[in-house]
């Protein structure tokens, strides 16, 4: 009997041990272009999030809103053909002011993770 246990109990912490890894394995962002939090002599003429693994367009969104938080482009935007894990959004001319990048994006397994980041354009 105490054989079975134990051998219940490896395989439980090996089953655990491999599967921690896909557990947290949802896209995340790397990088963005604008920088979060970056002051602009120019305002962008795209917006390009990187994450860490391939993103699926289906599910993927990027807002752009101004300092009164009104949305101010129509565009979809769109995976990178050379590299499916960065999405792009071209914008459209941008007055000076304050800005709020909101996305939305699926990875490989499905889950959705949300963030924001704000920048402004001198």
């Amino acid at each position: 009997m105490k054989a079975l246990q134990t051998m219940i109990f490896a395989t439980a912490v090996t089953t655990a041990t491999f599967a921690s890894p896909f557990a947290s394995a949802h896209a995340s962002l790397k990088s963005s272009n604008p920088v979060a939090g970056t002051t602009l002599p120019v305002a962008p003429k795209e917006i390009a999030l990187t994450f860490n693994e391939k993103v699926e367009v289906a599910f993927s969104t990027i807002t752009l809103a101004d300092g009164q938080g009104n949305v101010v482009t129509a565009e979809k935007a769109k995976v990178d053909a050379a590299n499916p894990a960065i999405l792009r959004m071209d914008v459209p001319a941008l007055s000076a002011g304050s800005y709020t990048v909101t996305w939305a994006v699926a990875g490989h397994d499905g889950h959705r993770r949300k963030g924001d980041f704000k920048f402004t354009v001198k």
